[in-house]
């Protein structure tokens, strides 16, 4: 029950992330500005091999336009690295430079850290407290996803 919690409570930030970048202008120049999508597609990239969009956006559970913005930032700040496939040239996968994969090593140390926290918080919560936990959580993320589709409108 406790994972269940905490991955609700991931994709409730990831989502409360994404409300708060709509909201706020942001320049594209800063250094390391880097979204908690464009961390997560690092992360994938390092533990699977041939990742492309299609399988970056069932993943993540984003469209295949918001991955390919993501990709291309990545690309440009040298972090992913586009590969062809040999046999079809029109299939792109993607692999991490040296710096991504620094980077890939300070996300995993973070995302431990926060379970860890997490974890800790949850360990006073009954099952049926936990429960509820999880519909607050599946309801957030709800009315921030709406949130998305009205500000797309």
């Amino acid at each position: 029950m406790q994972k269940k919690v905490i991955l609700m409570l991931q994709q409730f930030i990831i989502e409360r992330e994404n409300a708060d970048k709509r909201r706020q202008y942001r320049k594209e120049n800063e250094d390391m500005d880097l979204s908690l999508t464009q961390f997560h597609i690092i992360e994938i990239i390092d533990k699977h091999e041939k990742v492309n969009n299609k399988f970056l956006a069932e993943e993540l559970n984003v469209s295949k336009p918001a991955v390919t913005k993501s990709i291309k930032k990545l690309l440009s700040k040298e972090l992913v690295v586009e590969l062809n496939n040999e046999s079809n040239k029109r299939e792109v996968y993607y692999n991490l430079t040296k710096r991504g994969e620094k980077l890939s090593f300070i996300h995993d140390d973070l995302h431990k850290k926060a379970v860890k926290k997490y974890e800790e918080v949850l360990k006073v919560f009954d099952e049926k407290e936990m429960e509820t936990i999880i519909e607050f959580l599946k309801r957030s993320v709800d009315e921030l996803k709406k949130e998305e589709v009205d500000s797309n409108d």
